[in-house]
Protein backbone atom coordinates (compact mmCIF):
# COMPACT_ATOMS: atom_id res chain seq x y z
CA UNK A 1 0.00 0.00 0.00
CA UNK A 2 1.28 3.37 -1.06
CA UNK A 3 -0.14 6.72 0.31
CA UNK A 4 1.05 10.30 -1.16
CA UNK A 5 0.56 13.29 0.61
CA UNK A 6 1.27 16.91 -0.45
CA UNK A 7 1.63 19.81 1.81
CA UNK A 8 2.19 23.24 0.35
CA UNK A 9 4.71 25.71 1.97
CA UNK A 10 7.87 25.98 3.55
CA UNK A 11 8.54 23.72 6.47
CA UNK A 12 9.92 24.81 9.36
CA UNK A 13 12.56 23.18 11.93
CA UNK A 14 9.96 22.88 15.25
CA UNK A 15 13.82 22.51 17.11
CA UNK A 16 15.01 25.26 15.75
CA UNK A 17 12.03 27.46 15.91
CA UNK A 18 11.50 27.19 19.85
CA UNK A 19 10.72 30.61 22.02
CA UNK A 20 11.60 30.52 25.56
CA UNK A 21 9.60 30.80 28.51
CA UNK A 22 10.05 33.29 31.21
CA UNK A 23 9.20 30.41 33.34
CA UNK A 24 12.33 28.49 31.79
CA UNK A 25 9.62 26.23 29.33
CA UNK A 26 10.40 26.23 25.77
CA UNK A 27 7.55 26.32 23.12
CA UNK A 28 7.80 25.93 19.39
CA UNK A 29 7.58 29.32 17.75
CA UNK A 30 4.66 31.54 16.34
CA UNK A 31 5.92 30.47 12.66
CA UNK A 32 6.03 26.58 13.21
CA UNK A 33 2.81 26.80 15.18
CA UNK A 34 0.83 28.45 12.45
CA UNK A 35 2.50 25.77 9.29
CA UNK A 36 1.57 23.24 11.74
CA UNK A 37 -1.68 24.10 11.75
CA UNK A 38 -2.17 24.87 7.80
CA UNK A 39 -0.52 22.00 7.04
CA UNK A 40 -2.84 19.93 9.50
CA UNK A 41 -5.57 21.70 7.75
CA UNK A 42 -4.18 19.91 4.09
CA UNK A 43 -3.71 16.66 5.72
CA UNK A 44 -6.55 15.67 7.25
CA UNK A 45 -8.46 15.69 3.69
CA UNK A 46 -5.86 14.19 2.01
CA UNK A 47 -5.74 11.17 4.43
CA UNK A 48 -9.70 11.01 4.77
CA UNK A 49 -9.17 10.80 0.90
CA UNK A 50 -6.98 7.72 1.29
CA UNK A 51 -9.55 6.13 3.90
CA UNK A 52 -7.60 5.81 6.83
CA UNK A 53 -9.78 6.07 9.38
CA UNK A 54 -6.84 5.00 12.12
CA UNK A 55 -3.39 5.62 12.55
CA UNK A 56 -0.79 3.27 10.63
CA UNK A 57 0.94 1.04 13.20
CA UNK A 58 2.38 -1.75 10.62
CA UNK A 59 5.90 -1.26 9.19
CA UNK A 60 6.79 1.81 6.81
CA UNK A 61 8.99 3.52 4.80
CA UNK A 62 9.27 7.04 5.15
CA UNK A 63 10.36 9.22 1.88
CA UNK A 64 9.64 12.39 1.83
CA UNK A 65 10.69 15.57 -0.89
CA UNK A 66 11.40 19.25 -0.14
CA UNK A 67 10.80 21.73 -2.45
CA UNK A 68 12.83 24.94 -1.16
CA UNK A 69 11.10 28.59 -2.28
CA UNK A 70 14.39 29.90 -1.83
CA UNK A 71 18.19 28.91 -1.67
CA UNK A 72 18.44 29.32 2.09
CA UNK A 73 20.82 26.82 3.72
CA UNK A 74 18.82 24.25 6.19
CA UNK A 75 19.45 20.87 7.97
CA UNK A 76 17.94 17.83 6.39
CA UNK A 77 16.90 16.91 9.28
CA UNK A 78 14.78 19.51 11.07
CA UNK A 79 12.54 19.20 8.18
CA UNK A 80 11.79 15.70 8.85
CA UNK A 81 11.35 15.56 12.36
CA UNK A 82 8.79 18.26 12.07
CA UNK A 83 7.07 16.06 9.12
CA UNK A 84 6.94 13.37 11.11
CA UNK A 85 5.51 14.56 14.43
CA UNK A 86 2.53 16.86 11.98
CA UNK A 87 1.64 12.82 10.10
CA UNK A 88 1.50 11.71 13.97
CA UNK A 89 -0.44 14.55 15.66
CA UNK A 90 -2.77 14.07 12.50
CA UNK A 91 -3.56 10.43 13.37
CA UNK A 92 -1.59 9.09 10.10
CA UNK A 93 1.32 7.43 12.06
CA UNK A 94 0.36 6.04 15.33
CA UNK A 95 4.03 6.89 15.99
CA UNK A 96 7.39 7.79 14.52
CA UNK A 97 9.44 5.28 16.36
CA UNK A 98 12.05 2.79 14.44
CA UNK A 99 9.36 -0.23 14.84
CA UNK A 100 6.79 1.67 12.87
CA UNK A 101 8.82 3.89 10.91
CA UNK A 102 11.78 1.82 9.21
CA UNK A 103 12.82 3.47 6.50
CA UNK A 104 13.52 6.70 5.71
CA UNK A 105 14.44 8.56 2.36
CA UNK A 106 14.95 12.48 2.60
CA UNK A 107 15.06 14.17 -1.02
CA UNK A 108 16.21 18.18 -1.63
CA UNK A 109 15.42 20.42 -4.27
CA UNK A 110 14.81 24.15 -5.55
CA UNK A 111 11.48 24.90 -6.72
CA UNK A 112 11.69 29.36 -6.71
CA UNK A 113 8.46 30.68 -4.74
CA UNK A 114 6.79 27.23 -4.37
CA UNK A 115 8.28 25.81 -1.33
CA UNK A 116 6.12 22.55 -0.41
CA UNK A 117 7.00 19.31 0.90
CA UNK A 118 5.50 15.62 -0.81
CA UNK A 119 5.62 12.88 1.53
CA UNK A 120 5.26 8.94 0.41
CA UNK A 121 4.23 6.37 2.98
CA UNK A 122 4.82 2.78 1.77
CA UNK A 123 4.41 -0.33 2.90
CA UNK A 124 7.70 -2.11 3.97
CA UNK A 125 6.86 -6.46 3.46
CA UNK A 126 8.25 -8.23 6.49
Amino acid sequence: MQYIFKIQGETPAKKNSRITLPNGRTIPSKRYREWHENAAVQILPQKASHRLTGALQRVLRLEVMFYHGDMRKRDCDNGLSSICDLLVDCGVLADDNWQIVREVVVANAYDKNNARAIVVIKDIDN
